[in-house]
């Protein structure tokens, strides 16, 4: 939701009275759905700031996807990994300011 309003410039509403001016819509020059298997996509082209984007990798095999799923997976497991590590050491600074 937040990629689609900043690719198209309009503002997020949680009702209908918060439609106030047109602005608050944003702009898109092509509106689309397209269905690949048994998911749907829909795409938005034509957009004032395109920042954003989905990457669909389709692979011949079951095996490939996962494979691209446990790369992305171990990503993120890095950064958390990367993440609890600067806590640790921003603790050991405070224990070490502490005694001294």
């Amino acid at each position: 939701m937040e990629r689609l309003v900043l690719a198209c410039g309009g503002v997020a509403v949680n009702s209908v009275e918060e439609l106030s001016s047109p602005d608050v819509l944003g702009r898109a020059g092509l509106v689309f759905e397209h269905t690949l298997g048994e998911e749907k996509y829909t795409f938005v082209e034509d957009v004032p700031s395109p920042r954003s984007c989905t990457i669909l990798v389709k692979g011949p095999a079951d095996h490939t996807l996962a494979q691209v799923r446990g790369w992305r997976g171990g990503r993120r497991r890095g950064e958390r990994e990367r993440e609890r590590k600067r806590e640790e050491r921003k603790e050991l600074f405070q224990r070490k300011k502490e005694k001294n």
